[in-house]
């Protein structure tokens, strides 16, 4: 996937009726946080490689948007507050293999 194609899939997660727009209403879907997580599990990016702001943008924010959300998804699908909580821990190890640490 091209960068340009990621970016416009990512901004499409965080767009209304986007699946980040569904966890910011406190609607956590199994299957689609699945297939967000495979979208940032695919991530590759070069030790070399330019990375555009924009695609930065719409990576850094996903861990704090993510932690915040975790109370709203516990009271609007309790049962899947659990899925929820290991579905961000993935998403920080997803994010810490493609962009690294320091």
């Amino acid at each position: 996937m091209s960068i340009d194609d990621l970016i416009q899939n990512l901004e499409t997660h965080w767009d209304s009726d986007g699946f980040l727009d569904a966890v910011r209403r406190g609607n956590f879907v199994p299957s689609d946080a699945n297939a967000f997580l495979g979208l940032v599990r695919g991530i590759s990016i070069g030790e070399d490689e330019s990375v555009p702001k924009r695609l930065i943008s719409l990576l850094w924010y996903l861990p704090s948007f993510l932690d915040w959300q975790k109370e709203r998804v516990a009271e609007t699908s309790p049962a899947q507050a659990p899925a929820y909580e290991r579905f961000v821990t993935e998403v920080h190890n997803a994010l810490e293999e493609v962009l690294g640490i320091p």
